[in-house]
């Protein structure tokens, strides 16, 4: 009889007795099956040839535990790769067993390892070697590489890997064995429970546990439900159950009365074991011994590794304590980096044990440095682990952006590094903490990518915030120019993230609702230019066909609608819904006939409210109105300046405001309204209404500094003393040289205040830079 055919006969055999014999002892005898085939098998492909080659069982089937559909898992091990035989006898062996597993409809999982592998193992192949069983050829392969398995045996690696295994089937399946469908291998009380507490108990050293009496009860019902279903299944559901009890002539509750309370005592080992890992001793990395639950540091370790083991047994739920370690003066990167991306909760701990000065001493430099602005509330170490907190807490929009991230420890690591260059005083600190970053990759021997990511984020770290404290976020150029910047979707990813996370880790409340809307949008429509791959000039041609086609010919009439959108500049077309559009048509019409509209919207998301002022164009109007904010003490966050052309220009003016941090109450919504109205009418002089709310109209405006950035509407940057006359007193002075305003931000930072102004001269030409530095000059 022929291999085959005995192994066909044998598994007739035993599948008649699969309902009622004992599980472990059928199991075996299956096992038993397969290894005289496997046997046959290797040897007709060896023939004269005697390569060194070892054939071991992995998995179940090395712990010989095979029910009726269960796969078989083979690893062949060599020590070398040089035997000319050894590919002919691979080739023949697999194709061979291949052909004979698809008869019998097993499935076979097939690997080729040499012992010069055992160091770079995945988690999944040194698992299955754990319980690797001999079946045929040399056996000397076999134990060379367990031998180099356990030599250097990655304990914490494989402890974290084992328990997130459990919590990921857990979650998949059931995470109590108290279930009335349960699945037998994965869920909460399956056998994987009492396989994982095996593994856990081999991993520190300590016995392997025999197969409990509740294991025979789960592995049995196992071994049925295959037999009924006539196939690999492990989910035990009502109805499969009522066929077994049916064909045991029994109720199915009496089978869930022997099974559930094996299910709890195999949940029960596995958590068994578990709390051994709190009690046991065991060496965790080559850096860190556990004993009685507490970590320390192997002396002479290197600090690289000992930071590793420390941040391994701080995700383990291990104590850390706070007394200092005895690690050598070596650091191995690789270690390192992992060890401080693990979290600031970890970075706190590898602090605690001294390891922190060894590592990064570059961090632990600037543990009690003050920064040099009063809007910091933290040191700059304090502050940098509280970024990373935010980044690892972060829910809902920024949760998502790092969860998306291919590899978000680089902004982990950002995250600590980004404010290094603090130390350094005489040049900014994004440039000084690029560099040291650069100065820790080429010590750790860090990927040169990572290292490019990480030092681009620290150096352009700030570059966001100044884009949304100083940038009209709804201006199409604002997108565009911040493209050019970021490049590609991962670094706007990272850097929103960043930014986010940096902003509001400096003080409480400090990220406004007005800032996290401005810091979304810029982020929105960035990612749509990057998307299109577009970053070409925006033509205003193509926002007003999008508005045409969204209001529709019934809506307005296309020749007036067209002459009204051609009229509009580009930053109002791409701003602007439809359906604001149609309103402020009407509102422009309103407008020729010498009706003026003040139409207020309240925006709660923003704490805030949208103030819109239609009416027709004069001089220095936009100055009046910002006079009249700065008289009834509202904060101005942002303002769009838009005029419709034609025999009576009209403004469509739009701003962002707020009052004591909040959307403009309904008293003062009237009272601004009320006044607005006999300001623009002229019948009420702006500065006669300063005077009368205790403010200066002359005072001039000082100014820290300024840029400006050429362009059809020139961007004048400011920074100047924080106040909320800013805006009035720069606009005034706008408009005294002849200027027009078309969009403008105001922000409060750093015990300053910040404006950008979007500007173009008389008759709206551009600007250069020698008519501004002219301007400017003697307000310097």
């Amino acid at each position: 009889m022929n291999p085959l055919t005995r192994l066909q006969d044998g598994r007739a055999k035993l599948r008649a007795t699969a309902l009622q014999a004992d599980a472990l002892e059928w199991c075996a005898a299956h096992a038993d099956l397969m290894d005289d085939l496997v046997r046959d098998l290797f040897r007709e492909a060896c023939g004269d040839a005697r390569p060194k080659l070892a054939v071991a069982a992995t998995g179940g089937y090395g712990r010989r535990e095979l029910s009726p559909y269960s796969d078989i898992d083979l690893t062949v091990v060599a020590e070398d790769d040089v035997d000319p035989e050894l590919d002919h006898v691979l080739r023949r062996f697999h194709r061979t067993l291949d052909d004979a597993m698809r008869l019998v409809g097993v499935e076979v999982g097939f690997a080729f390892r040499l012992v010069t592998d055992a160091a770079g193992l995945d988690g999944a192949t040194r698992t299955g070697l754990l319980d690797a069983r001999f079946l045929v050829g040399a056996q000397a392969p076999l134990e060379a590489l367990l031998q180099a398995l356990w030599a250097d045996f990655p304990v914490g690696d494989f402890l974290l890997e084992k328990l997130a295994e459990r919590t990921s089937a857990h979650a998949k399946s059931h995470d109590t064995p108290l279930v009335v469908e349960p699945h037998l291998k994965e869920g909460a009380g399956g056998l994987r429970s009492f396989h994982c507490a095996n593994w856990l108990r081999l991993a520190i050293g300590e016995r392997a546990k025999r197969p409990t009496p509740a294991y025979e009860v789960v592995l049995r019902t196992r071994n049925r439900l295959h037999e009924v279903a006539g196939r690999k299944l492990d989910h035990l559901t009502r109805t499969r159950l009522a066929e077994i009890a049916e064909k045991l002539n029994t109720e199915p509750v009496q089978l869930l009365k022997e099974l559930t309370p094996a299910m709890i005592a195999l949940e029960d080992e596995f958590e068994s074991a578990r709390e051994r890992l709190l009690d046991g001793r065991y060496r965790i990395s080559s850096g860190v011994e556990i004993v009685r639950g507490e970590a320390r540091v192997t002396p002479g370790a290197d600090a690289g590794r000992a930071a590793f083991g420390i941040a391994q047994a701080f995700q383990l739920g291990l104590r850390v304590g706070d007394f200092p370690g005895h690690h050598g003066t070596s650091v191995s990167g690789p270690e390192a980096y992992f060890a401080l991306t693990r979290g600031e909760a970890v970075v706190r701990a590898i602090d605690r044990v001294g390891l922190l000065e060894a590592v990064l001493p570059e961090l632990a430099a600037v543990r009690a440095l003050m920064p040099r602005d009063g809007t910091h509330r933290y040191t700059v170490y304090e502050h940098s682990l509280r970024v990373l907190r935010n980044i690892e807490r972060a829910e809902d929009f920024y949760g998502r952006l790092r969860d998306g991230l291919r590899d978000k420890d680089i902004v982990y690591f950002a995250a600590l590094t980004h404010d290094l260059g603090k130390i350094d005083t005489t040049k900014p600190h994004s440039e000084t903490g690029a560099e040291l970053v650069q100065n820790i990759a080429d010590r750790w021997g860090m990927d040169p990518n990572t290292c490019g990511d990480v030092a681009w984020l620290v150096l352009r770290h700030l570059e966001m915030a100044r884009f949304i404290r100083m940038r009209d976020v709804d201006h199409p150029e604002t997108a565009a120019d911040f493209a050019k910047i970021v490049r590609t979707r991962e670094r706007l990813e990272m850097l929103t993230l960043l930014t986010w996370a940096d902003i509001d880790a400096v003080a409480p409340d400090i990220l406004t609702p007005v800032q996290d809307a401005f810091l979304r949008q810029l982020f929105e429509r960035t990612a749509k230019l990057l998307e299109e791959d577009s970053l070409r000039e925006v033509a205003p041609a193509h926002y007003r066909q999008r508005l045409q086609r969204e209001l529709g010919a019934e809506a307005i009439a296309p020749e007036l609608l067209d002459n009204f959108l051609a009229s509009l500049p580009a930053h109002y077309l791409v701003s602007t819904p439809s359906d604001r559009v149609q309103m402020h048509y009407r509102y422009a019409e309103r407008a020729r006939n010498q009706q003026n509209t003040i139409e207020i919207f309240q925006l709660p998301d923003l704490s805030a409210s949208e103030v819109t002022i239609v009416c027709p164009d004069q001089s220095g109007l936009l100055s009046r109105l910002l006079g009249v904010f700065y008289a009834l003490d509202l904060n101005v966050h942002r303002m769009r300046v838009s005029t419709a052309g034609g025999e009576l220009p009209v403004a469509i003016d739009a701003f962002t405001l707020s009052f004591g941090g909040k959307p403009l109450p309904d008293a003062t919504a009237q009272n601004l309204t009320h006044t607005l109205l006999k300001v623009i009418d002229q019948s009420l002089p702006v500065d006669d209404l300063l005077r009368s709310k205790g403010k200066d109209p002359e005072q001039r405006q000082k100014v820290f500094s300024r840029h400006f950035v050429e362009g059809k509407a020139g961007i004048l940057e400011i920074q100047a003393p924080r106040g909320r006359g800013m805006a009035f007193r720069l606009s005034r002075m706008l408009a005294d040289l002849g200027w027009n305003v078309q969009a403008a931000r105001v922000s409060q930072w750093a015990g300053r205040g910040s404006a950008a102004f979007y500007i173009t001269g008389p008759e709206d030409r551009p600007l250069t830079q020698t008519e501004v530095e002219a301007a400017f000059s003697p307000q310097v």
